[in-house]
């Protein structure tokens, strides 16, 4: 595993010895057990819905039970219930305006009755109704102005997969970005994607890292194990709020589990075991240097291997041997032993456990995953050896191998280097100092080693081989503060302070690799800091009107380990500082329209500790001040400033049907690594690099139905059209005429720059059913029209599909539709549920066989192709109780041999893998 010395081994035995008091705590019974002390506050997130349903999860939230004949509750709908209260007080909130009222019955009991008529109506104390909008859950999707989507515990635990980023299978208009390397997560919404587009927040903390993927491109990091996960929430497109700033794609927010997600309703103390096996793999990684796949180079580098061979030797053998044997270009026979269906070498194993008391629950979880080398599909576009291209050279025939085919791995054969191997502990505190406030703590530390595929080995270059694995380590550090008293309007206050340190090394390329770069990978140090402070204000007297308004910041640090900078280093060593605020409002001015609007400031400062050399003496940026003969070192410097307003409009005709439409613009500016000098690509004096400013419009419909044709079912359904651009894009490109190629590490191939635009427009849908018995969702994305727009050297033309020059945008461009659909049964009193899913993917825009304008120079950042694409899931799980639940799952039931869409490399998809899970909740 990773590690940092004494430093690592210090922190694992503090986070095993809070996992053992953990332990300890969970089983000490305290006199408190008997029965909740209905006076302590708690929080509780419980959304509008139907009561019966809304009942249950103020009992899984509260620790209650609730009982009421069917007959009362089963014709009302709850209010929704948000903050932090005591439970009490929660239930009054949760059955405002049904004519229900409640008494306790005996311990942990509380029972429901009709109220009784006014003469002898029970006066309450005041309260406060929170607005009717949910703020989280199911539900939310369904009922707000924009595009939003959730994924819960479940689903999580359900679509685990192969990789992490499965769990996001199926959640329309989101795609994940190299799925298949590293455990890392690189989340792509409408097409926008890294480099903080897109933020993925765990516990409201950043922690995204750029990782260099050779001439490629780069992509995007964060980490986190599904099994430590409660919920996601992922808002799409610009958002208001602390954690928008700069989240031109949307925002990813990753719940860590508390203690909901382990106590049983009505328990003080909660354990969850989780186990499972993994098909479909090595169960370890294969040795370093064993190869995988056909030995030929695909593209125009096949001057750094040797790509032809000889046959048929006349006079000399030895012509025939060596690097010159045509055995080089055939796979090895060992990388073909694919396992059964159901021998499950690889493992996944989590505990959770949690102790709930009066004034504060505790949370300590620890979960490990290990598989070795997964093996490809057997159907669909499997690679064939092309051997017709052969030349009499007189004493021997020379061949020229050429592959047919999606990728040089050949179906059902081991994938090298896609092993996996983590460790992650998650320590969490929420205390309640007073009825009003809350106070939590939460530590995750994320652990692993992982095979790393290289693009440009996978496309361009010789034999791919099992490489030294890499190695990430990833500490997250949150606190957060809320005030919330019910008496005061005037007052909800969240105050949260967080830190994320990665240390990542990535041993992306085989031996041989290395010796021809002349350089060995270095480990890369990447800190943050940040924090936000938040308020929002009700006026009752003003109708249905919040204001809120907040602050956010954050410092970001990357250096190399040994802190040694030169300006040929490819390491990267520079700050930035981001500060913003905003202010919005929410305002119900007539029952049936709302008003949502806000505006954003945001500014920047980003510094490159890296000296930039100049080489030119006749350099426009050449300075001798200190008379040595040679042009003196440049540091970038950046900064910014600017604002982006956003609004909305929801009108609600009619109860549950819901039309609105939204305006929102964003800033991103410039990352750390766009500001910052490196290998790939390099900040340069002649580029000042300007803010992304997206601009995007949305329509749409909810539709959220309780009951409409049976008196089980709920109904839900989204339809939106978004028109997303945004302007002055950042991504790398080549130099235009022009400009000074003499400053900066490969200034004469790359340019960080602003483009003109790009544009992701299109339509999306979701529909949800649910009878009880019957569940299933359907949904899809559709885009009209996609457009990469630049004006430089060489453009024929100025906007264009499919992409640009040695751009990034290249492969981060989603296939014009997808879709995605999951039927399912619960049977025998819904303790056996079963079902299938199945995932449609289009093909990428296609670059043109001629006046192709991604082919400039040497052709860096091709866009990789896939093919359309369906992969069929299937899945049951028994739960005979409330303490056992065995999931069994056929992924890729079809075995289908594909490229997922948005891989930066030619990585062919798992094939049909077997899952078996079980799940012990005490």
């Amino acid at each position: 595993m990773a590690g940092n010395g004494t430093s690592y081994a210090d922190g694992i035995g503090r986070a095993l010895t809070a996992l053992v008091a953990a332990l300890v705590m969970a089983v000490t019974p305290t006199p408190g057990d008997a029965q909740p002390d209905g006076s302590q506050s708690r929080p509780f997130d419980i959304p509008a819905q139907p009561l019966p349903d809304a009942l249950g999860d103020f009992a899984q939230q509260s620790g209650l039970q609730v009982s009421a004949e069917a007959s009362l509750t089963s014709d009302h709908r709850s209010s929704a219930v948000s903050g932090t209260f005591t439970p009490e007080r929660a239930l009054d909130l949760l059955l405002a305006g049904t004519g229900l009222q409640w008494h306790w019955s005996g311990n942990d009991t509380v029972v429901l009755q009709a109220r009784p008529r006014a003469d002898d109506a029970l006066v309450l104390a005041p309260v406060r109704i929170e607005s009717a909008a949910p703020s989280t859950g199911e539900e939310r999707p369904y009922t707000t102005a924009g595009s939003s989507s959730h994924i819960s515990r479940r689903e999580i635990e359900r679509n685990r997969g192969m990789s992490v980023g499965d769990i996001f299978q199926g959640t329309t208009g989101v795609l994940v970005a190299e799925n298949r390397n590293s455990g890392g997560l690189n989340v792509n919404i409408r097409g926008m994607q890294g480099q903080g587009r897109v933020p993925v927040l765990v516990d409201g903390a950043r922690q995204e890292t750029t990782v260099y993927r050779g001439y490629a491109g780069v992509t995007s990091r964060s980490y986190i194990d599904p099994d430590l996960v409660g919920d996601i929430e992922i808002d799409k497109g610009p958002s208001m709020g602390p954690h928008g700033t700069g989240a031109t794609g949307g925002v990813v927010s990753m719940q860590t589990l508390d203690a909901d997600d382990i106590a049983k309703p009505g328990k003080t103390w909660g354990v969850r075991l989780r186990g499972g096996l993994i098909g479909n793999n090595t169960g370890s990684p294969a040795a370093p240097e064993t190869p995988s796949g056909y030995g030929v180079a695909r593209g125009g580098w096949g001057f750094l291997t040797n790509n032809t061979y000889r046959v048929d030797c006349i006079t000399d053998v030895s012509l025939c041997s060596g690097e010159h044997d045509i055995a080089n270009v055939y796979g090895p026979d060992e990388t073909m032993d694919r396992p059964d269906t159901l021998d499950l070498k690889g493992h996944a194993a989590s505990l959770a456990v949690t102790r709930r008391l009066p004034w504060a629950d505790f949370v300590a979880a620890y979960a490990r995953r290990k598989q070795g080398n997964y093996f490809a599909g057997e159907n669909g576009p499997t690679p064939t050896l092309d051997l017709s291209e052969r030349y009499d050279q007189g004493f021997y025939t020379e061949v020229h191998p050429r592959i047919d085919g999606a990728s040089r791995f050949r179906g059902g054969e081991q994938i090298v280097n896609s092993n996996f191997d983590s460790e992650s502990i998650l320590l969490k505190s929420r205390f309640y100092p007073g009825d009003d406030h809350t106070l939590e703590f939460s530590y995750l530390r994320y652990d692993s080693d992982y095979g790393e595929l290289m693009p440009s080995q996978l496309l361009w270059l010789g034999r791919v081989r099992q490489t030294e694995p890499s190695q990430v380590t990833v500490d997250t550090y949150t606190g957060r503060y809320q005030w919330q008293p019910a008496d005061l309007d005037w007052a909800d206050l969240e105050l949260q302070i967080w830190h994320t340190d990665t240390e990542s090394l990535n041993n992306a390329y085989s031996e041989e690799m290395i010796e021809f770069l002349g350089e060995q990978p270095g480990t890369e140090i990447y800190r943050r800091w940040g924090g936000n402070l938040t308020n929002t204000m009700q006026f009752p007297s003003l109708g249905d009107l919040q204001v809120e308004y907040g602050v956010a910041w954050q410092r970001e640090r990357v250096r190399p380990e040994d802190g040694q900078i030169t300006p040929t280093s490819p390491m990267r060593d520079g700050g930035r500082d981001e500060t913003s605020a905003f202010t919005a409002l929410k305002w119900t001015f007539v029952p049936t329209l709302t008003l949502d609007a806000g505006i954003r400031y945001t500014r920047f400062h980003a510094e490159d500790d890296k000296p930039i050399y100049i080489q030119d003496e006749d350099s426009p940026y050449c300075e001798d001040r200190n008379d040595d003969g040679d042009c003196d070192d440049l540091y970038n410097d950046n900064r910014d400033s600017g604002y982006a307003p956003i609004a909305s409009l929801l009108w609600e005709p009619l109860d549950g049907l819901q039309l609105y439409v939204q305006y929102a613009e964003a800033l991103r500016m410039p990352s750390l690594f766009e500001s910052t000098s490196g290998f790939s690509v390099a900040a340069t004096p002649d580029s000042d690099l300007q803010p992304e400013h997206a601009k995007n419009w949305e329509v749409g419909l909810n539709l959220l139905r309780s009951r409409p044709f049976t008196g089980n079912d709920v109904l839900r359904l989204k339809a939106a059209y978004f028109h997303n651009r945004t302007e002055d894009y950042l991504t790398r490109t080549i130099p235009n005429t022009w400009e000074d190629t003499s400053a900066g590490s490969n200034a004469g191939l790359f340019r960080m720059r602003n483009i003109d635009s790009v544009e992701f427009n299109g339509t999306e849908l979701t529909v949800e059913y649910d009878t009880g018995w019957l569940f299933t969702k359907l949904g899809g994305t559709h885009y009209s029209d996609i457009e990469t727009c630049h004006t430089g050297s060489y453009r024929r033309q100025r906007c264009t599909d499919y992409g640009i020059a040695t751009s990034y945008v290249n492969n981060m461009i989603p296939p014009n539709w997808e879709a995605n659909a999951t039927l399912g049964l619960r049977l025998f009193s819904e303790t056996l549920e079963l079902g299938t899913r199945v995932n449609w993917m289009g093909e990428r825009n296609r670059v043109p066989e001629y006046n192709n304008q991604t082919e400039v120079g040497l052709s860096f950042a091709q866009p990789i192709p896939w093919h359309e694409y369906t992969i069929v899931d299937a899945f049951v799980a028994w739960t005979p109780n409330d303490t056992v639940t065995v999931d069994f799952n056929l992924d890729n039931l079809t075995d289908e041999y594909y490229i997922d869409a948005l891989s930066l490399g030619m990585v062919p998809a798992p094939g049909r893998t077997a899952r078996l899970s079980t799940t012990l909740h005490f």
